[in-house]
């Protein structure tokens, strides 16, 4: 039986509010990157770095390549929410 923390719970929906703030184009996109090659997934980064509009998506995509358990709890809110 698992079992779900409260800061594990606080966590998750602190992440789901800050997934339901991007808009249906940037959730899109972020998960189209997300399932990039590394390599390319670092240049899409460094794209969005560059812009200072699109600064807070690169670090949210930075987030995700220091923390790989992130990424992947993000790619399967992502592709759940397209459901």
């Amino acid at each position: 039986m698992s079992r779900t923390t409260p800061g594990l719970m606080w966590e998750e929906r602190r992440l789901r509010e800050r997934l339901d703030a991007l808009g249906p184009a940037p959730r899109a996109e972020l998960l189209h990157v997300l399932r990039l090659p590394d390599f390319e997934r670092a240049d899409r980064i460094g794209e969005f770095w560059g812009y200072p509009q699109s600064r807070a998506f690169a670090e949210l995509l930075i987030d995700c390549e220091e923390d790989r358990t992130l990424r992947a709890v993000l790619v399967g809110m992502l592709r759940e929410a397209d459901r």
